[in-house]
């Protein structure tokens, strides 16, 4: 194992170097950093540090395309992946990045434990560092199965995707009894109650683990706005949906889900803070904007001025600008898991079999009184997952959220999950796993178009299809 870390910790090991060596910045060896100058208990920190950091690299990104994917974020910008993504279109060559990424986090992850066990010997099994090791492990491996229909580890065949939620939950119990309490305890705690939901989801669990699992967490913690981030700062990684959405303006929440319920809210006189948005740029036709053909143009209103190029228009020039405010800021951190999370698997799980619908609505009305929010009353039958007319091209209206079936569970269940998890990779495997009408919408978000079925979980990159002897002729790279 020589020189392994160069892309995310080689700048953290130097800085680390300089802070140790005081004012002295003679260059003695300009030459790489040797594998054994990093046999030293004191740089092992630094060493989980830049494993993060590739875990975090990827985590923005990844929700990023899942948000313009899907009903979280509507496609207003002019990169050729937003025109494709907005559409419904997503093919094995765009699978590539994220695939990658999320690999070479486990595998970062990997490699520091043999480093750790390495340099620390036996103390190396009640390091926070190595727990903190196994639940960037954790979430790497969930985080693919989330997303693709199939996986495939060490250059082997394809399998189920509940061998990324099998493999993930190992990853957080290895972190558990590495260190059973503190901070990497508890997101331990939430990786594995999300890693039971996601195999209870795809039927290779049970809906009563995952219950189990997330009280656990609920009451370990006893915190309801915790949260597990990936970590994100001004002057280096920043948060891609704050560049895309306050730098510029390639996605917005016009027409979309979050859109409805926040003015909904606001109309109930009960503002959503879960799903937050300004209107930077307004339509100057409002009963027959562009996505209706009819390009009446975009006024500023003023809210959003000086906070970059397209700041009230879409950057593809012919939508307003509508601005989420849940990263608001260049720095802002995105959640891995949270209690709110935990709070929303307990409310699936009181539908499953014979729903008890009072204990689903108590899950749910703990989140909404955190946010300061009125409780829902209780629903009485489970209901569908649809909006009031069933036409997806014009997006999402408040007519949607007081129609006879936005009181029903799935309804609500749909419209609760999507808020406590809004822009954080978790949309696109709820559209997959609830066959959601969304899939078969004949548009996108902001404009009109024809599309059969939106991609519904992501391909098998075509790198890996190409490159691995053990997928010759899978049915996964067809």
């Amino acid at each position: 194992m020589t020189n392994w870390m160069r892309r995310a910790g080689l700048p953290a090991v130097a800085a680390f170097a300089v802070v140790l060596s005081g004012c002295d910045l003679e260059v003695l060896n300009p030459g790489a950093i040797q594998d054994a100058d990093l046999v030293t208990p004191e740089l092992m920190p630094v060493l989980v540090a830049g494993v993060s950091a590739e875990y975090n690299d990827v985590q923005d990104s990844y929700a990023f395309d899942i948000a313009r994917l899907s009903d979280e974020l509507a496609g207003t910008g002019s990169y050729g992946s937003t025109q494709d993504y907005r559409t419904g279109f997503f093919t094995d060559q765009d699978a590539e990045g994220d695939w990658e990424q999320m690999h070479e986090a486990a595998w970062a992850s990997d490699q520091a434990w043999q480093r750790l066990q390495e340099v620390l010997g036996a103390s190396a099994n009640t390091s926070s560092d190595a727990a903190r090791l196994f639940v960037l492990k954790g979430h790497a491996r969930n985080r693919l199965g989330e997303a693709y229909c199939r996986v495939v580890f060490d250059i082997g065949a394809s399998e189920d995707r509940s061998s990324a939620f099998t493999r993930g939950k190992a990853a957080f119990q290895q972190a558990l009894t590495i260190q059973p309490s503190g901070e990497w305890a508890n997101a331990a705690l939430m990786g594995i109650a999300q890693s039971e939901f996601l195999l209870a989801a795809v039927g290779a669990g049970s809906w009563a683990a995952a219950d189990a699992a997330a009280a656990t967490a609920i009451s370990t913690i006893n915190d309801i706005g915790y949260s597990d981030d990936a970590i994100y700062a001004q002057g280096a990684n920043t948060n891609l949906f704050w560049v895309e959405t306050w730098g510029r303006a390639e996605v917005g929440v016009y027409r979309t889900l979050a859109q409805a319920m926040r003015d909904q809210s606001e109309i109930d006189g009960d503002p959503d803070p879960r799903v937050d948005y300004t209107v930077c740029g307004e339509w100057n036709d409002l009963a027959t904007p562009y996505p209706d053909n009819i390009p009446n143009g975009v006024t500023k209103t003023g809210n959003c001025d000086g906070d970059g190029s397209g700041a009230h228009q879409g950057a593809d020039g012919d939508h307003a600008h509508y601005r989420q405010n849940v990263y608001d800021d260049r720095g802002s951190d995105v959640p891995r898991a949270s209690i709110a999370e935990m709070y929303m698997i307990r409310a699936e799980a009181a539908l499953q079999g014979t729903p008890d619908f009072g204990a689903f609505i108590g899950f749910i009305n703990e989140v909404r009184a955190y946010h300061g929010m009125d409780a829902l009353a209780a629903p009485t039958e489970l209901g569908m997952l649809n909006n009031s007319d069933g036409d997806w091209t014009t997006g999402y209206t408040t007519a949607d959220l007081t129609d006879a079936n936005a009181a029903t569970a799935l309804a609500i269940l749909d419209r609760e999950r999507y808020a406590n998890t809004w822009m954080q990779g978790k949309r696109l495997f709820d559209l997959e796993r609830w066959n959601h009408p969304f899939l078969t919408s004949d548009g996108w978000i902001t404009g009109a178009t024809s599309v059969e079925q939106r991609v519904a979980c992501w391909p098998m990159p075509r790198n890996e299809c190409q490159l691995n002897p053990n997928l010759q002729g899978d049915p996964a790279c067809g």
